[in-house]
């Protein structure tokens, strides 16, 4: 297991180069949930991201969140978000979830779809930004590696609604034991309706553990 998991990093390496000639950020967190009954489920997240090309620390987060099984394929989950931003005022920031998945008929593959409403807030208490968040993605079943795909646009509501970014991810996922999981994912996020729109790449990793 160890020497496919080798071979599959070593392949990605060339997407990773090809991130170097644009802004580059690398993305390393850790979550832990914790089932309290048959559908609720409270999770902890803690993320660090550093920017410029990985020489910079940028900021960490911790997140708190209950989710709540509503169906076998659907689920809502409440967040809140507490932010360290270097140069910049602390913040809070909450959404809620709505999340579906799909099995697709005689096919390993799952649909998953998210609808998120997000707002924050600055140090001062004054509401920042908020955005309606829409994403999709497809996962592929599989007993060694779940490698998935997903894009997301973000809708900015605060003044007038526009369609404000996007974001395109690749990754794999894999189970270590059965209480926890690794990913490894490649992001670029592009501003859009923008005459110089701001382009980021972004290198991800982050553990799971469940309890």
């Amino acid at each position: 297991m160890r020497y496919k998991l080798s071979l599959l990093i070593l392949a990605l390496l060339p997407l990773f180069s090809l991130a170097q000639n644009e802004d580059l950020e690398l993305w390393g967190s850790v979550k832990f949930s914790k089932k309290l009954s048959k559908k609720v489920r409270f999770e902890l997240e803690e993320q660090i991201r550093w920017a410029d090309s990985l020489s910079q620390y940028k900021k960490n987060f911790t997140d708190l969140g209950i989710k709540y099984k509503v169906h076998k394929k659907h689920s809502l989950s409440l967040n809140i978000r507490l932010v360290d931003e270097v140069d910049e005022e602390k913040y809070m920031r909450s959404h809620l979830d709505i999340n579906s998945d799909f099995d697709l008929n005689n096919l390993p593959l799952v649909f998953r779809q998210r609808l998120r409403f997000q707002q924050s807030w600055d140090g001062e208490g004054a509401l920042d930004k908020t955005y309606v968040r829409s994403k999709w993605g497809l996962v592929m079943k599989s007993k060694f590696i779940t490698p998935y795909i997903a894009h997301e646009f973000y809708w900015q509501i605060i003044e007038s609604t526009s369609l404000d970014k996007q974001r395109s991810t690749i990754g794999i996922a894999w189970d270590m034991s059965d209480d926890m999981k690794m990913k490894l994912f490649l992001r670029r996020q592009t501003e859009i309706n923008k005459k110089n729109p701001d382009i980021l790449s972004i290198i991800g990793f982050g553990t799971h553990y469940k309890f």
